[in-house]
C-alpha cells in the first residue's frame, strides 16, 4: 500500500501536524474569548484539530512503513557475502536511519520476539526515563524487557497499565495496535502518551520484531486544559516544541553535511527526488537544478544509461547494487563508486563516494608490485614467499618455470598441488622447516635435490628466512633456492678423482691389492682399536719360495705374472671384509686379521697354501716342490697399551724366518 500523502516529505508532514495543532488551539482560545465568533470559528478550529490528529496518525503509519522497508532491505543483505566497502555502505545506511529516527520528534522503540529492547531513539529514551543510556549501552548492558522500560499507568484510574494490553505486547503477538490512554511514570512526573505499534515478520512468517512509535500527548492534554481555564501555557510549549523541531532539523542538516558521500534519491524513471547530502563529491550540476529532472538531463548519456540500468536492477531484485565508474574533468580523471539501495516504493537511494585517491593509491600499489615482480623475475634463483599455511604469496619466474606455471597461477597454492614430483613426505619436511624458521626467527640452510614438473632433478642450495610484515610480525617465510647442480657435479667428479688417487696411492700397481702404505695404516688403526676393545689381532707374513731363481729362469714378465697369480689366490683365501691382504714388498705379502685368534690365523694360512697349490705354477728351480710354494709366519696377540705394534710385526717376521729355516713350503706360529 502506498504511504499517505507521498508527495509531502515526512519532516514537512510533521511540521504541518504541529502547525495545525497550534492553529486549532489558538482558534479555540479566540472563540472562548470572543463568544460571538463561536458558530464559525469554533467549528473550524475543531475541524483543524481533528485534521491534525489524522495527519499525525498518517505520519506514524508512514514511519512504520519506512521501518518495514529498512527491515526488508536488511534481511536481504546477509544472503550474499558483502565486500568490506559494501559492509561500510550498510553500516553508513544503518547509521543514517538511526540519526534520522533520533532527529524526528517521535519516540521509536524496537523489541525482539523475546520482549527485549534492541533499539530506542533519543525521544523514546527521554520518554521512558532511559536518557542516561546511549545506543551502544543497549547492547553492552543486560537486556531490558517491557517491565524494565515501561512504568505505565492508566489515564482513568491511575492503576498500573497491564503489560499484556500494551500495543507493543499485542504486536509481539502479530497484531497492529494503538492506544492513547497510557501514562508513563517518571519519578513524580506523569507523561500521557499515544502509542502505535506494528509487528515485523521474518521469512518464515514468525514475529521477529515489534516496532512502536510513541508520542508525548502532554501537549494535547495541556491544550484541553487551555480550553477550560484559558491558560496560555500551551503557547509557550508550542513555541518550545517548534524550537526543538527546528533544532533537530538543524542538527540533521549538520550531520548530513558532515557525510562525505553524495546522498541522492531517484524514482524508477531516473528522476531526482531529493539530494539529502552533497558530501565531498564533485557534482556535474548544482543540486537545485537536479531535483525534479531526469538523469539524462544532468549526466552524460553513457553515465546516465548506466545509472538508470542499476536503478532498475536494484528495484527488480530488491538487492543492494554497487558499481564504479570514471569521467574526465578539467582537473583530470575522477573515479566514483555508487551504491544503490531500495528506499521506498519505486525509489532508490544512491550513495556516491569519490574514490579517486583510492584508485590512485591502487594504481601506485600495482605499479610498485609490478616493479617488485620485475626485480625478482630478473633474479635467476628461485624465490617464493609462503604464509603460515605453506601457501605461496609471491613467486618469481624461475620458481614458476620449475613447476611449469606462471607466477600468478602459483599464488595461493602449495608445492604438492603444483608439482606431482613433490612427495607428501617432502612437503611435510618443508612445512616443518618453515614452521621452525617462523618460531625461532632463525634462518635455515641446506642442500636439496628437487625435481621439476617433468621429473628432472637438480641440486639447489636452499635458504629459508623469516618474512616480516610492516609491523615486524613474522607471518611467513621467504625461500631462495640457488641452482648448484654444476657445482655438485664438479664436487662429485672431484671426489671420484680423489678416491681414485687415494686408491692409486694405497694400491699396488702390479698385483692390484693394497700396498705397503695401506698395510701400515690399517695395521696401526686396528692395533689402536683392539687395544681399547681388548680383542685378539693376528698377522701373517708370507713370501714366495725361491722366487729369484724363478724370476731368473722365466724372466721378469713371467715373474710378475706369478706374483699376480699368488696375490689373487691369497685373496680368495682371505674371506672377511675386515681382513686385509697387502703386498708387503717384493715377493713378500702380509695379511692383517682383526678379532682373530691364533687358530683362526692358522686356518687362513692353510687356505692360502691350498689356493697357491691349486695354481700349479711350475717352478723347475725350486728345491722343495715342482710348483710355486709360499712360506708363512704367524703371530697373534691381544694388544695392550704397554706393548708396541712393532712387537707383532717382529714376531711374524721371526716366525716366517723359522718356516724358511725349517724347509719352506710351510707356516710357523709365534706367540707374544
Amino acid at each position: 500500500m502506498s504511504p499517505p500523502l507521498p508527495w509531502i516529505p515526512l519532516r514537512r508532514l510533521l511540521r504541518l501536524v504541529l502547525g495545525l495543532q497550534v492553529a486549532a488551539v489558538v482558534g479555540l482560545i479566540v472563540v472562548f474569548s470572543h463568544a460571538s465568533a463561536w458558530p464559525f470559528l469554533g467549528v473550524l478550529s475543531l475541524g483543524v484539530l481533528v485534521l491534525s490528529l489524522g495527519l499525525g496518525a498518517m505520519a506514524v503509519n508512514r514511519l512504520l512503513q519506512s521501518l518495514q522497508t529498512l527491515k526488508a532491505t536488511a534481511q536481504t543483505v546477509p544472503q550474499t557475502p558483502c565486500s568490506p566497502p559494501q559492509n561500510r555502505a550498510l553500516t553508513t545506511h544503518e547509521e543514517r536511519w538511526r540519526e534520522f529516527l533520533d532527529a524526528i520528534p517521535l519516540g521509536i522503540v524496537v523489541y525482539d520476539r523475546g520482549g527485549q529492547m534492541v533499539f530506542a531513539s533519543t525521544e523514546a529514551r527521554q520518554l521512558l526515563g532511559l536518557d542516561h543510556l546511549g545506543l551502544d549501552d543497549l547492547a553492552s548492558r543486560p537486556p531490558l524487557g517491557l517491565a524494565d522500560t515501561f512504568t505505565a499507568h492508566s489515564v482513568d484510574g491511575g492503576c498500573p497499565y497491564p503489560l499484556e494490553a500494551l500495543p507493543i505486547t499485542q504486536s509481539l503477538r502479530g497484531e497492529k495496535a494503538w492506544a492513547d490512554d497510557i501514562v508513563l511514570q517518571r519519578g513524580d512526573q506523569k507523561i500521557p502518551i499515544e502509542m502505535a505499534s506494528t509487528p515485523i515478520f521474518d521469512g518464515a512468517g514468525q514475529v521477529e520484531f515489534a516496532v512502536a512509535a510513541c508520542q508525548d500527548l502532554s501537549t494535547h492534554r495541556q491544550a484541553q486544559q487551555v480550553l477550560t481555564d484559558y491558560s496560555h501555557t500551551l503557547e509557550a510549549m508550542v513555541a518550545q516544541r517548534t524550537h526543538a523541531l527546528e533544532q533537530a532539523q538543524i542538527t540533521q542538516r549538520v550531520i548530513l553535511q558532515a557525510i562525505p558521500d553524495l546522498l541522492i534519491r531517484y524514482n524508477r524513471d531516473g528522476v531526482c527526488l531529493d539530494i539529502l547530502s552533497e558530501g565531498s563529491v564533485a557534482l556535474l550540476a548544482s543540486p537545485h537544478t537536479q531535483i525534479g529532472r531526469a538523469l539524462t538531463e544532468v549526466l552524460p548519456p553513457a553515465m546516465a544509461a548506466e545509472r538508470l540500468r542499476y536503478i532498475h536492477l536494484t528495484l527488480e531484485t530488491g538487492q543492494p547494487q554497487q558499481y564504479e565508474y570514471r569521467f574526465e574533468t578539467p582537473k583530470g580523471w575522477r573515479h566514483e563508486e555508487a551504491r544503490l539501495v531500495v528506499s521506498g516504493e519505486d525509489e532508490v537511494l544512491v550513495i556516491v563516494r569519490d574514490i579517486t585517491e583510492r584508485k590512485q593509491a591502487e594504481a601506485a600499489l600495482a605499479s610498485q608490485k609490478q616493479f617488485l615482480q620485475n626485480v625478482i623475475d630478473s633474479i635467476p634463483s628461485i624465490i617464493v614467499v609462503k604464509d603460515r599455511q605453506n601457501r605461496i604469496q609471491i613467486a618469481n619466474r624461475a620458481s614458476a618455470a620449475l613447476h611449469g606455471m606462471t607466477p600468478d597461477t602459483m599464488l595461493g597454492q602449495r608445492d604438492v598441488e603444483m608439482n606431482p614430483n613433490v612427495s607428501a613426505a617432502e612437503a611435510d619436511d618443508s612445512h616443518r622447516i618453515n614452521q621452525w624458521v617462523m618460531e625461532t626467527q632463525e634462518p635455515y640452510q641446506s642442500e636439496q635435490e628437487i625435481a621439476d614438473v617433468h621429473g628432472v632433478s637438480r641440486w639447489y642450495q636452499v635458504l629459508v628466512n623469516p618474512f616480516r610484515d610492516r609491523a615486524g610480525n613474522v607471518n611467513g617465510v621467504v625461500g631462495n633456492c640457488i641452482d648448484i647442480t654444476d657445482r655438485k657435479q664438479m664436487e662429485t667428479e672431484l671426489q671420484a678423482a680423489n678416491e681414485k688417487l687415494e686408491r692409486l696411492a694405497t694400491l699396488d700397481g702390479l698385483t692390484q691389492i693394497p700396498n705397503r702404505r695401506r698395510f701400515d695404516e690399517y695395521l696401526q688403526q686396528e692395533w689402536q682399536r683392539l687395544v681399547r676393545e681388548q680383542r685378539p689381532l693376528s698377522l701373517i707374513l708370507f713370501d714366495v719360495d725361491y722366487f729369484k731363481p724363478y724370476n731368473d729362469h722365466f724372466g721378469h714378465q713371467q715373474g710378475d705374472e706369478g706374483l699376480i697369480a699368488i696375490a689373487q689366490a691369497a685373496n680368495q683365501a682371505v674371506k672377511r671384509s675386515v681382513d686385509l691382504l697387502a703386498r708387503y714388498g717384493g715377493e713378500e705379502f702380509g695379511v692383517i686379521l682383526p678379532n682373530t685368534s691364533r687358530s683362526g690365523a692358522e686356518n687362513v694360512a692353510k687356505a692360502i697354501q691350498r689356493e697357491v697349490a691349486a695354481l700349479k705354477l711350475p717352478h723347475p728351480k725350486s728345491e722343495v716342490n715342482d710348483y710355486l710354494t709360499v712360506s708363512m709366519g704367524i703371530a697373534s696377540v691381544v694388544p695392550n697399551p704397554e706393548q708396541a705394534l712393532e712387537e707383532l710385526i717382529a714376531a711374524a717376521d721371526a716366525a716366517l724366518y723359522q718356516a724358511k729355516r725349517r724347509g719352506r713350503n710351510r707356516y710357523w706360529i709365534r706367540l707374544i
